[in-house]
């Protein structure tokens, strides 16, 4: 049997090293490394007559330029909208002392990710109160609506 390659790893082969530049498109937000990471709109590309990333502030305001190889730029990602349980269980891991909850994150873009909403046993209860009440209007509401 021949073992899985792992070309992360240098004694593999791999090298390290960060990820690939982000090299934005025209119009993109990037946060740029070099400016204290402020952020921009993508308002011209490096090409043969310009070297250089041109950047505006979103509402307006003066240019300013970053390096063409995108090494001071970021993507900007899109905000979290709100967080809604996974149907999976919750596990209380003790010698932790927290308590975690499968979660999905939703976007403004529409994107999800999974995630886990971890609790200690003080927010733990916190959470078990709260949950309560909301159980308890909703029984209350659904009482007066008959």
């Amino acid at each position: 049997m021949m073992p899985r390659p792992t070309p992360h790893l240098p004694s593999q082969g791999g090298g390290l090293g960060t990820a690939a530049p982000f090299l934005p498109r025209l119009g993109d937000l990037a946060r740029d490394a070099a400016h204290g990471g402020r952020i921009g709109v993508v308002v011209a590309l490096p090409d043969e007559e310009r070297r250089t990333y041109h950047l505006r502030p979103p509402g307006g305001g003066d240019d300013w330029s970053a390096p063409a190889d995108g090494t001071t730029l970021r993507p900007v990602p899109a905000r979290a909208t709100h967080v809604t349980p996974i149907r999976r269980d919750a596990v209380y891991d003790s010698r932790a002392q927290q308590g975690s909850l499968p979660v999905q994150v939703h976007y403004e873009d529409g994107g999800v990710s999974e995630a886990m909403l971890v609790l200690t046993p003080d927010q733990v209860e916190v959470w078990a109160y709260q949950v309560g009440r909301l159980i308890d209007q909703r029984n209350w509401k659904h009482g007066a609506d008959q």
